[in-house]
Order: C-alpha cells, then sequence, then structure tokens
C-alpha cells in the first residue's frame, strides 16, 4: 500500500529541533505573522506612545469621539436668571386672579377693572438704586414688545388720550414739524412741540403747567436741557414715570438732526421701557396691563427686564403682582442675602467714627472737633471739648438708669 503524503497547510519541522513547551491557558501567537508586518506594528506603537507620554512599546487605546452636546450648549445660552417657565406661569395665574375676581365682584367700576389688571415688578436690591444722592433722570430698560403702542390702542376707549410732549432748545423749535412725526406704517400717536421758552412765559403759572403736564402719556426732551426742566416743570411732573421728561439725542455733528429725532423716538416707543430709580432700595416697574399682551409677550418683557437689572445690581429679590393681587416671587439671590448679614454683622461690631478718649471717656466729636484736637495740646483736651464730655457722662448715666431701675424690681 502507497503511503499517504504528510504534506499539508502546516510547514514541516525539521527532527531534532527543539520546541519550547507552551503552558496551558496561553494564547496562541499567530504563526502567519512575517517579521515586516511586526515590525510596522511595532513602530507604529511605539511613534503613538511616544506622542502620547507613554511609554514605548505600551499598547494604547483608540480614543473614541466624543459626541457634541449642542443642545444642551444652547439651552444654557438662553437659560436667564429666572426660568422661562417660572415667569410664564406667575403671568398665567395673575390672568387667572384678576379675572375669577372681576367675575365674582357684584358691583365693580370700570376704571376699578381696568386698574386692577396693571402689571408690575418689585425689584429688591442689596443697597439704594441711586445711593444719597438725587436722581431726576430716567432709565431707560430694553423691551421685546411696545408698552406705548397697546397703551394708545387702549386709549381709544380711555377718557385720557396718549399723546407725546417733545420739549426742544429754543434755537429748534422750527426745525422739526409736528408733520415729520406722520407715518402709517410706524402708526406714531399724536405729538406735541414746544421749547424752554414756552415754559418759561406761557407756561409760567402753576396751574397751566399741571394741566400741560398732565394731559400727556409720554414727555421726552432734549439731553441737553433735561437737567433745566426740574424747575421749569415743576415737582408735580416728577411724581410718576409717565410724565418724567425722559432725555433723547437729537443732534449729530453738533448740529440739529431730524433723522437723528425721529429715530430716537421710534426707538423709545418701541422698543424702551422708561423707570426711575428710587432713592431706596426698592423699585416698581410697571408692565402695563394684562389686557394689552398675551401671556408670551409679557413673559418676554419680563424676561428681558430682569436680565437686565440683575446684570447691573446686586438684586435681592425680584416679584411680580398686579395692583391688588397677591405678591407672586419670581427670583432671589442667596449669595446676596448672605453679603448683606455679613455686612451688616460687621457695621454692628464697628465702633462709630469719631470717637476719641479724653480722660479714659470715650466722646464723639465732629468732624471740625477732630482738626481742632490734632493741633491743641492733648493737656488742654478736657478744656476745649468739656461740653463735649459732660454730653457724653450724661449719655452714659442714662444708659445705667434702666439696667438698675431692672435689678431693683427684680
Amino acid at each position: 500500500m502507497a503511503k499517504k503524503s504528510r504534506s499539508g497547510s502546516q510547514k514541516s519541522t525539521p527532527r531534532g529541533t527543539p520546541q519550547k513547551a507552551t503552558p496551558k491557558g496561553t494564547p496562541r501567537s499567530n504563526s502567519k505573522a512575517s517579521p515586516k508586518t511586526t515590525a510596522n506594528a511595532t513602530s507604529k506603537a511605539t511613534a503613538k506612545a511616544t506622542s502620547n507620554g507613554t511609554p514605548v512599546g505600551t499598547p494604547t487605546k483608540k480614543s473614541k469621539p466624543v459626541k457634541a452636546v449642542k443642545p444642551i450648549l444652547a439651552k444654557s445660552k438662553d437659560l436667564g436668571p429666572v426660568p422661562r417657565a417660572r415667569i410664564l406661569h406667575s403671568v398665567e395665574q395673575l390672568n387667572k386672579y384678576t379675572t375669577t375676581k372681576q367675575e365674582n365682584a357684584k358691583e365693580s367700576l370700570l376704571g376699578d377693572d381696568v386698574e386692577e389688571k396693571d402689571v408690575q415688578l418689585i425689584v429688591v436690591n442689596n443697597r439704594s438704586f441711586t445711593e444719597s444722592r438725587k436722581n431726576f433722570k430716567i432709565k431707560l430698560l430694553k423691551i421685546k414688545h411696545s408698552i406705548f403702542k397697546p397703551w394708545k390702542e387702549a386709549s381709544v376707549t380711555s377718557t385720557k388720550d396718549f399723546k407725546v410732549l417733545l420739549i426742544l432748545k429754543d434755537s429748534d423749535i422750527g426745525k422739526i414739524s409736528v408733520d415729520d412725526f406722520v407715518n402709517e406704517e410706524l402708526n406714531f400717536p399724536d405729538v406735541e412741540i414746544i421749547c424752554g421758552h414756552d415754559l418759561k412765559t406761557k407756561y409760567k403759572a402753576f396751574e397751566k403747567r399741571r394741566a400741560l403736564v398732565s394731559e400727556f402719556s409720554l414727555i421726552l426732551a432734549d439731553d441737553s436741557i433735561i437737567t433745566t426742566l426740574p424747575k421749569l416743570l415743576g415737582s408735580k411732573a416728577y411724581e410718576k414715570v409717565e410724565t418724567t421728561p425722559v432725555g433723547v439725542r437729537t443732534h449729530s455733528d453738533k448740529e440739529f438732526s431730524k433723522k437723528t429725532t425721529l429715530n430716537q423716538f421710534q426707538k423709545i416707543y418701541y422698543e424702551q421701557l422708561p423707570i426711575r430709580l428710587p432713592r431706596g432700595t426698592t423699585m416698581n416697574v410697571h408692565l402695563g396691563s394684562l389686557e394689552w399682551f398675551n401671556s408670551q409677550e409679557l413673559a418676554d418683557n419680563v424676561e428681558m427686564i430682569v436680565k437686565d437689572l440683575v446684570a447691573k445690581y446686586k438684586i435681592r429679590s425680584i416679584f411680580i403682582k398686579t395692583t391688588k393681587s397677591p405678591v407672586l416671587p419670581l427670583y432671589y439671590n442667596q449669595d446676596v442675602l448672605n453679603e448683606l448679614v455679613e455686612v451688616t454683622k460687621v457695621n454692628e461690631t464697628e465702633e462709630p467714627q469719631g470717637i476719641v478718649e479724653i480722660d479714659k471717656i470715650k466722646v464723639q466729636l465732629s468732624t471740625f472737633d477732630q482738626s481742632l484736637m490734632e493741633i491743641i495740646d492733648p493737656e488742654e483736651w478736657p478744656t476745649a471739648f468739656a461740653k463735649q464730655i459732660a454730653s457724653a457722662k450724661r449719655k452714659g448715666t442714662d444708659d445705667q438708669e434702666p439696667s438698675a431701675s431692672k435689678k431693683a424690681k427684680n
């Protein structure tokens, strides 16, 4: 019989060649891997390892591509200090409250109904908005939906028409007319133009000035004469935001510009909300009536106003309400509250300024007395400030008497 051939896929190993024993469980190496392939793989691994800073010959894992998180980034960009859902919910609750209250009311005047739907933001700052100085200048906040346009439309059925007063410099009074504000596309309200000379002569009497101011819902004035108007218009004009003059730019390249004036008028009428900064820590921002906007539009305006105020001031809290509704909280800042508490504690521990010690008695001196103290001989202090020392002694006696009376009662 012919012997079977042992030729196959495996190469024959010559007899007598020693073979290494492979331990059990050790994976077999690929016998087909050529030296050339091994060299290329080793060089690539070395190059990658060296560039990554890992030891040579260490196998590296392929980094997985990072997925883009576009939706999350988009949301974080648009996210303001107050979630929009909270603003929208608060506006809807105010709408529901005022509607239910009107339906349940048996006798209600029309004027009361309108006033009950007026919306306002109550903004509480950590410190005074204007510090200790008086500020008659109106601040303008940017809004998405005009407050004046629906106000003008609503005034058709009210007792007072929406009209605008424009006060110019005496030299500019003839350079623009009422006809320049007539525009069918922009639908501007009625405008009356006067100058500073008119306020000094025609409207000099108190009654005439008061009647003039009450006739208009928005007063604009050239920003170069805005500081002179408190004397010309009187304090009555500054009691309400709607009658407080708003400064506008009317000049371009040091000359009166009709185009600049009309652009400023359009910007305020359609895109801005006038507010007056109070001397205290609480400010009311009037947003118009619930009947002038739908919930989405009012939420847009609130969102922009809150974002602007929180960015510029250390706002402690913000609330929204109508004239007679409960207050709904929108925003509060715990960090600002903590800062206020720390400042209060420091102020309580600090001694009042101007306290000096004379003959072992703490005396409070004025700035003038402190300056005088520096040039007087210390031995003459008790004589020079005898009056202040006596006052400090009386104050100390008065403070001790209540504590003594309490002990006697006990």
